[in-house]
């Protein structure tokens, strides 16, 4: 306990390995030091991280079915109904958390199931647990705050888990719950001993609590030092040397301390070895968040219907003429770079599933590659499921090419458009975890894709520099290269005859035995300099920088994910 910015979470992510601050010292655990085992604790963040679109008994079974080794579903679902209703969430239980589209839980409910996730992840054994809870009171009220600690301290005793939690202001009732109480003050201790002996301790230091105060309030204002400068020099003075008094004093009296509640937090981690998850469950709990999230699917289908809409009104049933030409080509470009830009859609729901790999990460229930793989198969359908829809409305409006071929080649570049569109999203999203860098950073790396894909500057005049770097690692060249030549490259093109003359078409032109002008689609590409077709070559390329970007993240995650032990500094 401490006034803000005294350390205690600091404190606490050194404790669970949750820091990549250099530490002058080591942590000790049973008699060994912690970077020499593997060890099982849980740990609720201030901030809650939780899947907006599951029920409260999903966000629990989930949990409970990560986090235990045991797979019996009764004793899991037991387990569940168990903290449900000790943390008085049983009229909420299939209530949804709740996303910024769809109203959900209060904050103080929400604070509430983050607890409840990780008592129902502690599982059963001889294994002993330390439950890290870093102000586990934010957002309840007096009477919600010492429900939520009684029953977690029922629970750990009944379970035989050791429970750290930071608290910033309890009522005496709650602040009287805990057995032992560790006090910071500006980074240092100032006592560490049993809750029920912290009256007489200060007593002893010639600071009397008065009789009917809350004692936490009053170790509060003694430890506050923020609001020093506002005090007179006198009054300054007296608080700076009480406090630095106090910090000596209990360093040097050992006495006083609670050498139970040490020996008990000395043991109170054991060893296991690291389990992951199984793919089924999270590829489940994916399946289920992506079904109901509005904003991640249905937004999306409904901003790409509205684009195939508005793209076969602006280019309805254009004419196989050589005037239309270019009107094709446009067409083209323009739904392949905007499906992909309407990507960045995606990261507001990405930053949730990161946000929960990252919370569930620290515990080691499973790992980047896991969830990486969930997340595209999740994924694929739903995007498969968008380029067709797309493909259906837009496509025959049109007046592409009238074959089936044609028209599931379209589609399949669609697909891998989205595909690798949504790979890029992850994959800045996954670095810069902030809603508006991500866009931003996104939206200008798919404008530099439109800008060198090869269709608003042409591949043989585009600047070397350009051409030689992100020209060929650029996913919309392919997959407008594709579209390009399976729309054009098997069509011909009228023209009129000028005086008996083809020489007056924009392109190349033979004379039918009709007497018309035809343009072929060859002669359209290569007037353009788009080369031969290399469709299996291009669909290779889509794929191999898709997995790329996935394999970035992944490998993104390994380096800054991966368990910091304690280190000497």
């Amino acid at each position: 306990m401490g006034p803000s910015g005294s350390g205690k979470t600091s404190l606490l992510d050194v404790l669970a390995s949750r820091t990549s601050l250099t530490v002058d010292g080591e942590v000790w655990l049973t008699g060994v030091p912690r970077t020499q085992q593997l060890n099982r604790y849980r740990y609720v963040q201030q901030e809650d991280a939780l899947i907006g679109s599951l029920t409260v008994r999903e966000t629990l079974l989930f949990a409970a079915k990560l986090g235990q080794t045991s797979s019996h579903q009764d004793a899991i679902a037991w387990r569940v109904e168990d903290v449900i209703v000790r943390l008085g969430l049983s009229r909420q239980r299939d209530t949804k958390i709740g996303t910024p589209l769809q109203k959900g839980l209060s904050g103080g409910q929400k604070r509430r199931v983050s607890v409840g996730e990780k008592l129902v992840a502690t599982g059963e054994g001889e294994e002993r647990i330390v439950l890290f809870l870093d102000e586990v009171t934010s957002g309840l009220d007096a009477v919600a705050a010492y429900e939520v600690v009684s029953r977690v301290k029922e629970f750990a005793v009944q379970s035989g888990i050791i429970v750290v939690a930071s608290i910033h202001q309890p009522s005496t009732a709650t602040f009287m719950l805990f057995d032992s109480v560790l006090l910071l003050s500006a980074g240092k201790q100032i006592y560490f001993g049993a809750t029920a002996g912290v009256t007489e301790y200060f007593g002893r230091c010639g600071l009397v609590i008065p009789n009917n105060y809350n004692p936490a309030e009053f170790l509060l204002e003694i430890t506050n030092t923020d609001f020093l400068e506002m005090k007179d020099d006198v009054e300054m003075q007296e608080r700076k040397v009480t406090v630095a008094r106090l910090s000596e004093a209990s360093l040097n009296d050992t006495d006083d301390l609670d050498s139970t509640g040490r020996s008990q937090f000395r043991q109170s981690l054991s060893s296991i070895v690291l389990t992951y998850r199984q793919s089924n469950i999270l590829f489940h709990r994916s399946f289920i968040k992506a079904r109901r999230d509005i904003l991640a699917y249905g937004v999306r289908i409904v901003m790409y219907l509205c684009l195939a809409l508005l793209m076969g009104t602006v280019w309805l049933r254009l004419s196989a003429t050589q005037y239309s030409i270019q009107a094709f080509i446009n067409a083209l470009f323009f739904g392949a770079a905007f499906m992909s830009f309407m990507a960045v859609a995606y990261i507001p729901s990405f930053l949730e599933d990161h946000a929960t790999f990252t919370k569930e990460r620290h515990e080691e229930m499973y790992g980047p590659l896991a969830f990486l793989i969930a997340n595209i198969l999740v994924g694929a359908p739903f995007l498969l499921m968008i380029a067709l829809l797309f493909s259906v409305v837009m496509y025959w409006m049109t007046g592409y090419l009238s074959t089936a071929t044609a028209f599931f080649r379209f589609v399949m570049w669609l697909f891998l458009d989205l595909i690798a569109a949504e790979s890029l999203v992850v994959l800045i999203s996954s670095i810069v975890p902030i809603f508006v860098a991500a866009l931003a950073l996104t939206a200008f790396t798919n404008a530099l894709w439109m800008a060198v894909a090869g269709y608003l500057v042409a591949p043989g005049i585009l600047n070397k520099f350009w051409y030689y770097t992100f020209y060929w690692i650029d996913y919309q060249r392919y997959v407008f290269e594709g579209m390009l030549f399976n729309e054009v490259e098997s069509r011909e093109y009228l023209c009129p005859m000028i005086n008996g003359s083809c020489s007056s078409c924009m392109y190349t032109a033979h004379e039918n035995a009709d007497g018309t002008c035809v343009i072929d689609g060859k002669d359209v590409l290569i007037a353009g300099g788009y080369g031969g077709n290399h469709t299996g070559l291009w669909v290779g390329l889509e794929v191999a920088l898709a997995v790329g970007m996935r394999l970035l993240t992944y490998l993104w995650y390994i380096n800054t994910h991966r368990r910091r032990p304690s280190r000497k500094g």
